[in-house]
């Protein structure tokens, strides 16, 4: 009888055991599942984070091949122009999309980029400094480029700068200028470079070199009764004031308030056309 009991107990023990080696097992089957698992998301984590890289790199060069494609079609100004009319250009250092100017293919040899246009009175050139900051106008008609980009133009490459003049008799002037630059909205556009002129219209413009750009709202000129811009109803490079004014009223000719060019029909005729234009200098 005690042989028997004895034995009872013994396989007692022993179905204790293997439960608890089972519990074991089970709880390290579990952890195993557990450990798997997260090995799995470690390893989809890891594909995915390097398949996200590659993408990416993917994408870098595809925009950087975009952009040497964008850079690459557009011309930096007017020198290759076919025809005369509007085109596209593209100064990266100053956008990085393309901006619209007008060309002429045709005056002495072509390549003009024209920043100034008046021809029939049709826009109002009596704005505010942030206007012609920007320019205004019709590209097919008046307007002015803006002074933001003839800095970019003059500061890309040395320019040379072209004004034609017509009264309205018809008849025609020009005045070239061997070079011609300005500085940017900090030095408040001054012409800084004017190279020598040469023409039929008379020199008119060199009395303003060193002359920092006035508008009605800043007035950067040398006068002591007042503000230029203000008198001769336009924005320039005014000194105290004038030898030029080729934003003024139209067809006003009330003394150096119209379109004047002084060395050409004086203070007190106000022009038809007026046209400035820049090309790079060979």
């Amino acid at each position: 009888m005690r042989l028997l009991r004895t034995e009872l107990e013994q396989q007692k023990q022993d179905g204790a055991d293997k439960e608890s080696r089972i519990n074991f097992l089970t709880a390290e089957l579990e952890r195993l599942e557990k450990l798997i698992v997260e090995l799995n998301q470690q390893l989809n984590n890891q594909y995915l984070k390097e398949e996200l890289e590659r993408q990416g790199k993917l994408i870098d060069e595809l925009v950087k091949e975009s952009v040497k494609h964008t850079l690459s079609s557009h011309p930096v100004n007017c020198s290759d122009a076919k025809s005369s009319g509007i085109s596209e250009i593209l100064i990266s250092n100053f956008s990085s999309e393309p901006f619209k100017v007008a060309c002429d293919a045709e005056t002495q040899g072509g390549g003009w980029t024209i920043i100034l246009r008046r021809m029939d009175g049709s826009e109002d050139f009596y704005r505010n400094w942030t206007e012609y900051k920007e320019g205004f106008g019709d590209l097919n008609g008046e307007f002015f480029l803006g002074l933001d980009k003839i800095h970019t133009l003059t500061t890309e490459s040395r320019q040379e700068l072209l004004v034609i003049l017509e009264d309205f008799e018809g008849n025609e002037a020009y005045e070239s200028y061997e070079e011609f630059g300005i500085g940017n909205e900090a030095q408040k556009y001054v012409i800084h470079t004017l190279g020598k002129a040469n023409g039929t219209a008379g020199d008119s413009l060199s009395v303003q070199r060193n002359m920092e750009f006035s508008t009605y709202d800043r007035d950067n000129d040398f006068w002591i009764f007042g503000n230029c811009a203000v008198h001769s109803t336009g924005a320039w490079w005014y000194v105290a004031c004038h030898t030029s004014n080729l934003t003024g009223r139209y067809n006003d000719n009330t003394l150096k308030k119209g379109v004047n060019w002084y060395t050409f029909k004086g203070y007190e005729y106000s022009l038809k056309r007026a046209v400035m234009m820049i090309r790079p200098k060979n």
